[in-house]
């Protein structure tokens, strides 16, 4: 029986081996021709489209691609058979400011690749179609008045588990805009006698709170991670989850039949409030503050610099909710994609375009007057790059702009290694 068992497991690691020296295993590559994938308005794209086989054939695979603006109904739709190499496919042009993408499907057997490369038509010339509320300043100055005579109410509950001989870790806990409603976070101050820069960071979409910058931190930098929903951010992963599954699955949907109502608000306020308690520690330096955001984060950081002249920068990466109404006008729009052909029968009113408008980052994006570092990748299907584009586009204020032309919605190495250079060097020379 022994013996048996030996010989079966003999064959299948052999079949195993075998499988992979022989396996119909491909990859998929696809660019725009230009190594910056930038084109002029009517100037032609071809997309190179390589499949890479591990073991070499002559097999035909199977390729579906469409060519159309991001986020939008394909107009170009081809079926067709190739051989591994390099398909050069025509990808037309655009004649208006934006971007153009073509998406591969490429398939053998039971083996299926998709991959997306997205070319930009004159992006720098991209206008926003948000519009500008008459008493949108009104309406958040009246928020802040309404913040003035509300005790912080400032409680530091130390982590001893986090903290370290360089760094003291502390679970925040503060009082936002209205009665009994609380704002949550993790802070951390360098151990010393000096009086140090700090950093506030505003998180991307979801429930799960950020556990602290270390990198940072061990900077001699105040850092202060925020998390902004309603309930305390040292709780077990389990309540989050819960929280995702039950309480707040689509919280950036909630409200939005009222300006005062819009969940955001809230947020926003917290984020406003953050402020307040980084001024408030007798280690910060007085003067050198920063915000530092990603998706959702990079919104939440353009806007809280543009509410609060106290914050000397920004990071703003692939920021979320800009130019809401692009889809309303033949593009793509900004996260949470409240106009796709998904969501348009629900949100598609006055009402909700009207509020959206004191929300919509391109907005706050007119009174930035800091420096700030700007990054995003041309294949984000979260954040369009349309929609950030227009945004982007009208900020007067310095801005150092660093594109990863095929990056995702993700954050890479890289980005993170020169946000960390940008803000340490503005802090020192501050």
């Amino acid at each position: 029986m022994k013996l048996n068992r030996f010989f079966l497991s003999l064959l299948l690691l052999t079949l195993s081996f075998i499988n992979g020296v022989c396996g119909e295993v491909f990859s998929v590559k696809i660019t725009p021709h230009h190594k910056d994938w930038v084109y002029k308005l009517g100037e032609k794209v071809e997309f190179l489209v390589t499949i890479t086989e591990e073991n070499p054939s002559s097999r035909n695979f199977s390729i579906q691609y469409e060519i159309g603006p991001e986020k939008m109904p394909a107009v170009v739709n081809v079926f067709q058979k190739a051989k591994s190499g390099i398909l050069r496919i025509d990808g037309g042009t655009l004649n208006s400011p934006g971007f153009l993408r073509c998406k591969v499907t490429v398939s053998s057997g039971d083996e299926i690749r998709t991959e997306i490369a997205t070319a930009a038509f004159a992006p720098e010339l991209i206008e926003p179609t948000a519009s500008l509320p008459a008493d949108f300043d009104e309406f958040w100055s009246e928020l802040k008045s309404s913040q003035k005579d509300l005790p912080l109410d400032l409680k530091l509950t130390p982590i001893e588990a986090k903290s370290n001989d360089k760094v003291t870790y502390y679970h925040v806990d503060y009082q936002n805009f209205e009665f009994k409603n609380r704002s949550y976070g993790i802070l951390s101050i360098p151990k010393g006698d000096g009086r140090y820069p700090a950093v506030i960071r505003f998180p991307g979409a979801g429930i799960r709170p950020l556990g602290g910058n270390s990198v940072v931190a061990d900077k001699e930098v105040i850092t202060l991670d925020l998390y902004i929903h309603p309930f305390p951010a040292n709780m077990d992963n389990e309540f989050y989850d819960q929280l995702a599954n039950t309480a707040l699955p689509n919280y950036m949907f909630f409200g939005t039949h009222d300006k005062y109502s819009y969940y955001y608000r809230r947020v926003i306020s917290g984020c406003l409030r953050a402020v307040d308690v980084i001024h408030s520690l007798p280690q910060f330096d007085g003067e050198n503050l920063a915000a530092w955001g990603s998706s959702q984060g990079g919104a939440l950081s353009i806007i809280t610099t543009a509410l609060d002249k106290r914050i000397k920068m920004l990071v703003a990466l692939c920021p979320a909710m800009c130019d809401f109404t692009g889809y309303l006008n033949g593009r793509a729009g900004g996260w949470p994609h409240f106009f796709n052909q998904e969501n348009r029968s629900m949100y598609q009113n006055k009402q909700v375009i009207s509020v959206l408008s004191y929300y919509d980052v391109v907005n706050f994006a007119r009174q930035i007057t800091v420096p700030g570092f700007y990054s995003w990748g041309f294949n984000d299907e979260t954040t369009p790059p349309t929609s950030f584009y227009s945004a982007f586009n009208v900020i007067k204020a310095p801005k150092r702009v660093h594109i990863i032309p095929e990056g995702k919605h993700k954050i890479y190495p890289e980005q993170v290694d020169k946000t960390y250079a940008w803000i340490l060097e503005k802090l020192r020379k501050k």
